[in-house]
């Protein structure tokens, strides 16, 4: 029996300054259902069944614009489902060199930048055009991002969310740039397996394809080290329970107040998966990107009320942020994360749902 996949466009909110912001929802009914809006490229919703075939909304939000608006929200910087540019992560002394020129950043959390800043990508309203190719349905948001403020150039931007019949939600990127500059953009999505966001992801089992992880020190910078996981708690080769991970006396879970490094993949495709026992729900990765940041979520506090005014806690999700890693323009030895003119920035991501 063919599905017919279903898109449909609707009024989600207004900015303060008027501005409408319309919600995309893409389907391929009974296995998978993505609600996107055009403020910050915003994953707000993202339906999924379990083992017995119930769709549940997996990954945290707002139930409309206003929740997004809210002081309370917006001064936290937690980015829930946003498109995060033009880098993600921090970057050491709010400034970096290219070129023999240095550039300062503006910090915004705290005496740090993060995440693009104040006036990062997050809190744009991007343009969208709905798209339909072979068996997938999606919507393309563009982005004109001007030079001036804190980065270099001018960079053309677009992400494309779009499901397909297997299951699977794919985030693709692409950026071009008039004058070299830096870009290392991500998704900041937080799933949690289970549905019932009142409950934590500590029972969530996790598997990572990867045999090294960047630590970090007191501010959460990387150290420029590529450590092993071997004998640590970032060991997830095999799949293993958050929170056998998270509870372990280690100086690293410290200082992150939890899971909050990136892991550098060994492998590309499948290269991670989330799976929750209870509802059999199974979420497999494949990307282009060299890396994860992987943030359970550990600053929630129960002060940030989402959908259905249920109190976002701490661990309440997992974030799986594909990127290169954080500060890789501070770090000679990481991945570059320079654009220059001519050049095409492309990154994939595949998030893959079953149950079992």
């Amino acid at each position: 029996m063919l599905i017919k996949p279903v898109l449909n466009a609707e009024l989600f909110g207004s900015t303060p300054n008027g501005e409408e912001i319309k919600l995309y929802t893409i389907e391929i009914p009974g296995v998978i259902k993505a609600s996107i809006m055009d403020f910050g490229a915003t994953l707000t919703h993202l339906y999924v069944p379990d083992r017995n075939g119930k769709m549940e909304d997996v990954v945290l939000g707002f139930d409309d614009l206003a929740g997004y608006q809210k002081k309370e929200y917006q001064e936290n910087y937690c980015y829930l489902g946003s498109t995060i540019g033009r880098v993600g992560g921090r970057i050491r002394g709010n400034q970096f060199e290219l070129d023999g020129v240095t550039y300062k950043l503006e910090p915004n959390q705290g005496k740090i930048h993060l995440h693009g800043g104040k006036e990062g990508w997050d809190r744009k309203v991007w343009n969208a055009k709905p798209i339909n190719h072979d068996s997938a349905i999606g919507v393309e948001f563009s982005l004109k991002s001007p030079e001036g403020g804190d980065y270099p150039g001018e960079i053309d931007f677009s992400v494309i969310y779009s499901v397909n019949p297997e299951g699977e939600l794919s985030i693709e990127y692409r950026g071009t740039t008039d004058k070299a500059t830096i870009l290392n953009p991500t998704n900041h999505s937080y799933f949690n397996l289970g549905g019932d966001f009142s409950k934590s992801i500590l029972d969530h089992t996790l598997r990572l394809e990867a045999s090294r992880f960047l630590p970090i020190d007191e501010n959460s910078f990387p150290t420029g080290e590529l450590a092993a996981v071997e004998n640590t708690p970032f060991d997830f080769t095999n799949p293993k329970e958050i929170s056998v991970a998270i509870h372990q006396n280690h100086e690293q879970i410290k200082l992150g107040n939890g899971i909050d490094h990136s892991f550098a993949f060994d492998v590309q495709e499948k290269c991670a998966s989330l799976y929750d026992p209870i509802s059999g729900r199974l979420l497999e990765l494949t990307t282009t990107e060299p890396g994860v940041q992987v943030y359970t979520s550990n600053f929630l506090n129960g002060n940030i009320r989402g959908k259905g005014d249920v109190a976002y806690k701490q661990h309440a999700a997992i974030c799986l942020e594909t990127q290169h890693f954080p500060d890789s323009i501070n770090q000679k030895d990481f991945p570059s994360v320079v654009l220059r003119p001519g050049e095409v920035f492309s990154s994939k991501s595949i998030f893959k749902f079953s149950a079992q």
